[in-house]
């Protein structure tokens, strides 16, 4: 099975440049020398080898073929000249396509793709001969005249060489045709009185006479032209019919035409044979150029939103609290609802330090292990005083020196979904994504903490998009919730701030800021907004190793892309449409990266989205992309199902050990976390007793014992998993 995708990549390799390759539902491969863009029909039945000779060919167009005009010089000539030019150079700079050149026309020579098996081959015009010599069958002769441009045609450097030669070519075809109308018109009826040369010339001619007239024809084509060969079965015989060919054509058995390469359009019409005619459509997209400033709110303008919301603004009173008609009382009901919400952050954060500290250990311990493996040691030269006795028994006695390479600076970059799905679970997120923040400070690591959301506006605006780029919708926004560019200060109240957030849409009695709701799972945006975060990133804090950490719940928004739609109706105008990918079932879709130019193949499906756009950014990127996703056990088994090969079983028992599940690479990221949704937020608080007397019996104790404890080893199981990553 030929993946059409490898040859694409081969098609690049041989061009040694950046150019764009692209396999559409076309009838014959094209380079466009303007644009750059090697376009190759979706082939069915080509074998691998015919499909390096035609990706050669192609390149060979791309790199050596000008784009420019032909000079009034016909096409056709001009396609078989050039065809010799461009595949004895692709031949001299890539020698391992020698044997897919010599192969790959033995095997179209076979399948009669220049449709000429039952041809007489020394009878076809000149150019064709030339084209059949050039392409797999070098037995063919020629004349010595014939040789001369043979010759010029093997020799040829350039592309006007080639337009000179196939213009010589075509003048010669021209006077070749001229000559055979002038033999090939009626002669009128005989009439009395008619002078010598006027009669009509036919096989019963006696010998003198055909000698006569062939050295007649023989004298008059020297004045203009090295003579044609006659062919030789028509010598010395007198029945034979008089031949006047451009090589070793004869006319009177087939009428060919010396202007026209019949050779060149027989293979260009046996080529389209290969096509997969009930191929899909393949679109090509892009990764879109994204602006940071239209997309990113800032943790400042976060910030001070969320302060004059729950602490000195404005509040829209809820229709279904008790105080609807009295703001005051509801005021002083506000204020002792952010107290509580303030007494537990800082309980949690306390609490919390625990964890905080132990992940800071681990991570010491990782980089201190990494370093001990990259330390290197050499001798100096220098005599070593205290080794000097053992001269005699070893060669030792130098003094040595450790060189232990510079650690790399870290980063971290993490999107949290901010969707309706995780209201219930999202306090117990940001407790988990505090302690990483805490966990960044204390190790000295940046980090940006964004949550990714498509309810920020409900206004629609007109999509100004370019075509064929995946789309961003217009009410995506990243919500910079924290910043290591932060001071100590500011980032507690932020963390407060947009706990007081979470806390409000769980079921709080506090109405949550409209502006920072929750809305749909826009993962994919977020995805195709991180190489700018971090390249950002990288300029303001000297960063060499990234960690992006994907926290949701679900799986990404469909992907969608732009496209140009003309309802070709009067009263409505051409616009830019957004598509979904997976309302596309005739078409296949692949995603090209503009900058460094890697194309692949993605899937359409809803359920793959996650997988396909994280895939495919942890293959264009040198960071480490980590996954965690928080469900349900039901929820793993479909995931696992979906996108991976892993015996149930070994994920039950997994599941059942250690409360939660990893996954390398099969589901898109470099790991892939999943945690259960229930007491996601356990592990750091006390222990908790459930107790039906006054007093707890032994049973009770050691129940909430065990749990407890159990829930703390498997925070510090994921805690271990993920900082053997972030290491």
């Amino acid at each position: 099975m030929i993946n059409p995708e490898v040859k694409g990549t081969l098609a690049k390799l041989l061009a040694t440049e950046n150019l764009t390759v692209e396999h559409r539902k076309v009838t014959t491969a094209y380079f466009d020398v303007q644009k750059r863009v090697l376009c190759l029909p979706i082939w069915k039945t080509a074998s691998n080898t015919v499909y390096d000779l035609l990706v050669g060919h192609e390149v060979g167009h791309a790199l050596y073929t000008p784009n420019k005009g032909l000079d009034g010089v016909n096409k056709g000539f001009v396609n078989v000249l050039e065809d010799v030019r461009i595949e004895k150079m692709m031949k001299e700079t890539y020698p391992g396509l020698r044997k897919s050149f010599f192969q790959g026309y033995k095997e179209l020579w076979n399948d009669d793709f220049f449709g000429v098996n039952n041809e007489d081959i020394s009878k076809l015009p000149f150019i064709d001969r030339i084209n059949l010599f050039y392409k797999g069958n070098p037995e063919i002769e020629f004349t010595e005249e014939e040789q001369v441009y043979v010759d010029r045609a093997a020799n040829t450097k350039t592309f006007e060489d080639v337009l000179k030669l196939a213009e010589d070519l075509f003048g010669r075809a021209e006077d070749i045709e001229d000559k055979k109308m002038d033999i090939d018109v009626p002669a009128a009826e005989p009439t009395p009185g008619a002078g010598d040369g006027e009669g009509e010339v036919t096989p019963q001619a006696s010998d003198s006479e055909t000698e006569s007239t062939d050295d007649e024809e023989s004298e008059q084509q020297t004045t203009s032209q090295p003579a044609p060969p006659v062919d030789g079965d028509a010598i010395g015989n007198p029945d034979a019919e008089i031949s006047v060919t451009g090589g070793n054509n004869s006319f009177a058995d087939e009428d060919y035409d010396e202007t026209e390469s019949i050779t060149q359009e027989a293979f260009n019409q046996a080529l389209e044979t290969l096509i997969d005619d009930n191929a899909k459509e393949w679109v090509y997209l892009t990764l879109p150029k994204v602006d940071l400033e239209e997309i990113v709110i800032g943790h400042k303008e976060i910030q001070d939103d969320l302060h004059k919301h729950f602490i000195t603004g404005e509040r829209n009173m809820p229709s279904h609290y008790y105080y609807e008609d009295d703001a005051e009382k509801y005021a002083m009901y506000l204020e002792a609802q952010v107290s509580m919400m303030k007494t537990r952050y800082e309980s949690y954060k306390k609490d919390a330090q625990k964890s905080v500290n132990y992940l800071v250990k681990q991570f010491e311990m990782k980089k201190s292990a990494d370093d001990y493996k990259r330390q290197s040691t050499s001798r100096t030269g220098v005599i070593d005083t205290n080794s000097l006795y053992k001269y005699k028994l070893t060669d030792d006695i130098f003094k040595k020196i450790t060189v232990v390479p510079d650690g790399k600076n870290h980063g971290l970059v993490m999107h949290i979904d901010w969707s309706g799905s995780m209201s219930h679970i999202l306090l117990d997120t940001l407790k988990q994504t505090y302690n990483l923040i805490w966990f960044c400070r204390k190790a000295g690591i940046p980090f940006r903490v964004l949550a990714f959301q498509d309810s920020y506006s409900s206004a629609r605006e007109e999509n100004h998009g370019k075509e064929g780029d995946l789309n961003i919708h217009e009410s995506f926004k990243l919500l910079e919730f924290f910043s290591s560019k932060q001071n100590k200060q500011s980032l507690d109240k932020s963390m407060f701030l947009v706990w007081s957030q979470a806390f409000s849409m769980n079921g709080c009695n506090v109405q949550a800021a409209h502006k920072y709701g929750l809305g749909g799972t826009p993962l994919a945006e977020a995805v195709l907004c991180t190489r700018q975060i971090v390249d950002q990133m990288k300029k303001e804090e000297n960063i060499q190793k990234v960690n992006v950490v994907c926290l949701t719940d679900g799986e990404a928004n469909p992907m969608a892309f732009n496209e140009w739609y003309d309802p070709d109706c009067e009263y409505y105008k051409p616009y830019m449409k957004r598509s979904s990918l997976c309302h596309q079932s005739g078409k296949i879709f692949f995603l090209r990266d503009p900058k460094t130019g890697f194309t692949k193949k993605i899937s359409s499906s809803p359920y793959e989205t996650t997988k396909q756009i994280v895939g495919f950014h942890r293959e264009i990127t040198d960071y480490n992309w980590i996954g965690i996703r928080i469900c349900s056990k039901s929820e793993l088994g479909r995931a696992v199902r979906n996108n991976m090969d892993i015996v149930p079983a070994d994920m039950d028992r997994k599941w059942k050990k250690e409360k939660f599940f990893s996954i390398s690479k099969e589901a898109g990221f470099s790991e892939s976390f999943y945690i259960p949704d229930k007491r996601l937020g356990d592990g750091t608080e006390d222990l908790q007793v459930s107790q039906k007397g006054e007093v707890a019996t032994k049973a009770e104790l050691q129940r909430a014992f065990k749990k407890h404890m159990g829930s703390k080893m498997g925070n510090k199981t994921i805690l271990n998993k993920f900082i053997e990553q972030i290491a």
